[in-house]
C-alpha cells in the first residue's frame, strides 16, 4: 500500500458516493476531498461553489464498496481511459501503517498526511 501511493497514476483521499455492479467490476463514484497526484483527468473539480473533485474507478467486484461508509486512501492506474483500483483501504488504515514506516525509517516516499 505504501508503495502504491509513490507509483500510482492516482492518489487520492475521499468517500465512495455510488456503486454500480456487474459481473467484471463495480464502477464507483467518489468525491474526493483531497487530491495527492493524478496524471491524467480521473478526477474533476468540483465546480466554483464546490471544493473537492469528482470521479470514477473500477474496482474488482469482490471489494465489497458500499457508498457513505468512511474515507478511503484511492490508488491506482489508468488503463486505457480508464482508471482502475483493486480495493480501497480506510484512509485511517493507511495513516496507521504510513506513521509506523516514517517510524521505522522504512517508508518510500512522503505524502502531506493532512
Amino acid at each position: 500500500m505504501l508503495l502504491a501511493v509513490c507509483t500510482s497514476d492516482f492518489v487520492a483521499r475521499g468517500t465512495i458516493q455510488k456503486v454500480e455492479r456487474d459481473e467484471d467490476k463495480s464502477s464507483v463514484t467518489v468525491a474526493i476531498g483531497r487530491l495527492y497526484r493524478q496524471k491524467t483527468r480521473v478526477f474533476v473539480s468540483g465546480g466554483v461553489r464546490a471544493r473537492g473533485w469528482t470521479g470514477r474507478v473500477s474496482m474488482p467486484p469482490q471489494c465489497g464498496v458500499k457508498p457513505g461508509e468512511g474515507e478511503f486512501l484511492f490508488t491506482g492506474s489508468v488503463r486505457f481511459g480508464e482508471a482502475w483500483m483493486g480495493c480501497a483501504p480506510r484512509f485511517k488504515d493507511f495513516l496507521r501503517l504510513y506513521s509506523e514506516a516514517q517510524r521505522l525509517g522504512t517508508n518510500p516516499c512522503h505524502v502531506d498526511t493532512d
